[in-house]
């Protein structure tokens, strides 16, 4: 399935700029990249496109559920192109995110939920140096 057809599958217009992100990044291969990542990528190729227009993007396609978005606590934003749910060991000496399968991980107990709130889900970020 081309980019076109896979903004389309998911109700968003295949603009110019989502097309060139699409392409950059929605290629089958499981990654995780930030903005500013993406822009340095894009304008090597010769082409233009502000951060503004990169995040706006970016958030949409996680919107749609294209890509993921890594929380770290008020770090650098990354994305991930693998979807479905998995955790993460993150190299504090290199800022490599690497993936790790959710039946690697077990809980035997959780916190209880305050009230008026519900679980939306839980992610483990693993902090690794060498």
């Amino acid at each position: 399935m081309n980019v076109v057809e896979k903004l389309r599958n998911v109700n968003l217009r295949p603009t110019k700029q989502r097309i060139l992100l699409a392409k950059q990044i929605l290629d089958g291969k499981n990654k995780h990249f930030t903005a500013e990542t993406i822009q340095k990528e894009v304008l090597s190729n010769g082409q233009s496109i502000s951060l503004a227009t990169i995040y706006n993007c970016l958030n949409k396609f996680v919107s749609v559920g294209l890509l993921k978005q890594i929380d770290q606590q008020g770090e650098v934003t990354i994305f991930d192109t693998n979807v479905s749910h998995h955790h993460h060991f993150l190299n504090q000496n290199t800022g490599e995110l690497i993936d790790i399968d959710p039946d690697e991980i077990g809980f035997s107990k959780l916190p209880k939920i305050p009230n008026g709130f519900e679980s939306d889900g839980v992610e483990v970020l693993i902090k690794i140096k060498e």
